[in-house]
């Protein structure tokens, strides 16, 4: 399997460029602000969240979360916005004695201090050994064709083409074949390729 590559979107902060960076932190911030005044929470998100990154995380998936429901509502008899507020706003505020505010004071007098939580030193070799544990490759039908049941005789045709798929017989046009160490046989019913279990 491999993994396929990550595609991070306009709240992922850790990959934001400068630009998308600045323009998210003054959404972030007129949003927050709004929050802290109506919902009245200046006392719980104190002035200083955005040096409490937890805190930046939390807010920015709640404004987008709040954004989603909010948005070109298409009727406001749905249950989105309700949901927005027993599912994301209250849960949040019950986690923000956790966010670090404990040492903040009003004033934007900030006293977090963030761990800087370390890795284990056997971390490479746990992993090492818990990959070894591993058997080397499954083959089966789902892997060998992206969980495909059937295949038709162009696909087949195909794969014999680029290599993948190996025939037994190459002198006979219904021969049954070998796809990334499964065996395809031609099912004259359905004129499709079939694994055989």
């Amino acid at each position: 399997m491999t993994v396929p590559p990550y595609n991070p979107g306009p709240a992922d902060w850790r990959h934001l460029d400068q630009d998308s960076a600045a323009e998210l932190w003054v959404e972030l911030r007129e949003w927050t602000e709004w929050l802290r005044r109506r919902y009245d929470l200046g006392n719980e998100i104190k002035s200083c969240w955005f040096k409490h990154a937890p805190m930046v995380e939390e807010l920015t998936a709640a404004m987008f979360a709040h954004r989603e429901v909010y948005q070109a509502v298409k009727t406001p008899y749905h249950g989105g916005m309700a949901a927005w507020h027993y599912q994301v706003l209250w849960p949040l505020v019950g986690r923000l004695p956790k966010m670090g505010f404990s040492e903040c004071r009003r004033g934007g007098v900030c006293g977090f201090e963030p761990d800087a939580p370390e890795i284990a030193d056997d971390f490479a070799e746990f992993i090492a050994n818990e990959v070894a544990e591993r058997p080397d490759f499954v083959r089966n039908a789902e892997s060998a064709t992206n969980g495909a049941s059937a295949l038709t005789m162009d696909q087949v045709l195909d794969m014999t083409d680029s290599g993948r798929a190996t025939a037994e017989d190459p002198s006979d046009d219904f021969t049954a074949v070998d796809i990334d160490g499964v065996r395809w046989e031609f099912d004259d019913e359905t004129e499709t390729y079939r694994p055989v279990q």
